[in-house]
């Protein structure tokens, strides 16, 4: 037998999602589902991919608790001042705020820049 479907939705603040470092992040995450999930919980991660690999760390987990089949629930999250969102020729460092549904990880996801004025830094044009 295969596990419920959930739909899930997560939404910025005025669709923004390019913040400056230790930035306060506002948005509503919201699911529907037959039944209760198990448990929500939003993941705030960033990913550093390339040539040598990848690398992966949650920076913050925010878990909302007690989810009902259908919910809407707003939240604020702050940013944290490092590492910064950049793109270089060899390696790139992406942020992302995914909301999980447990068990069985079902998930939907935003990209994220953390940098200085909102934007990725862009280390290619210094490799020349």
């Amino acid at each position: 037998m295969s596990a419920p479907r959930i739909a899930l939705e997560l939404t910025l603040e005025n669709e923004r999602t390019a913040f400056e470092p230790g930035a306060r992040v506002t948005g509503v995450a919201a699911w529907s589902a037959s039944t209760a999930p198990r448990g929500m919980e939003l993941r705030l991660s960033w990913a550093m991919h390339g040539r040598g690999g990848r690398d992966f760390r949650i920076a913050d987990t925010i878990p909302l608790p007690a989810p009902a089949a259908t919910e809407r629930r707003p939240f604020i999250l702050t940013l944290p001042t490092s590492p910064y969102s950049f793109r270089g020729r060899l390696v790139t460092l992406v942020w992302t705020l995914e909301l999980v549904a447990l068990p069985g990880e079902e998930k939907t996801h935003v990209d994220l820049v953390v940098a200085p004025g909102h934007e990725t830094i862009d280390l290619r044009a210094s490799d020349q």
